[in-house]
């Protein structure tokens, strides 16, 4: 007896399952809008930055990053170094084959800054791996009138080397190098 009220309730979840997929569902894109990175295609001078962002403003998010990147250390500190150093690696890479930009030490010497938001590490094998979302932000101009803003972001939380890699590949798309 037991086996066969096992077996209708196993095909009715099976029926509703089936059926509940015929009704039309919101499909959501898998990569939301991410910006371009068109804005920087002939700028040469870019700032690293790597550090775990405070709190956030929900209401303004962008606000909030722009803000605390504006004021961060370009210097990274504590284990930040690391990430950072995982990260460089993967531009200087870039930097040594196309030529086409090139590190400032400052945030007056950039043209744009590439901030990594260190949110966690994961312990996979006994190895840590960081992982956070990357964003783009142009430095406002008074001639233009055009305020500091996010231009670019990750499609998702990734793990550093993966994030700087999407990075390196949607710069090369719009800068059409091969």
């Amino acid at each position: 007896m037991r086996f066969h009220r096992a077996k209708a309730l196993a095909i009715t979840i099976f029926l509703l399952g089936s059926s509940w997929s015929a009704f039309p569902q919101e499909r959501r894109s898998p990569e939301e809008p991410r910006g371009s990175l068109a804005e920087v295609r002939d700028q040469r001078r870019a700032l690293l930055l790597v550090f775990k962002l405070g709190i956030l403003d929900a209401s303004n998010e962008d606000r909030s990053i722009i803000d605390q990147v504006l004021k961060a250390d370009p210097v990274p500190k504590g284990r930040n170094q690391w990430v950072y150093g995982q990260l460089a690696k993967k531009l200087n890479s870039y930097i040594r084959k196309y030529k086409s930009l090139t590190p400032a030490q400052e945030l007056s010497d950039a043209d744009y800054v590439i901030y990594f938001n260190l949110i966690e590490y994961r312990r996979i094998l006994n190895s840590l791996y960081p992982y956070g979302e990357i964003f783009v932000i142009v430095k406002g101009s008074s001639e233009t009138q055009k305020p500091p803003r996010v231009i670019w972001r990750g499609r998702k939380i990734l793990w550093a080397g993966d994030a700087i890699g999407d990075f390196i590949k949607e710069l090369r798309n719009v800068r059409g190098e091969s």
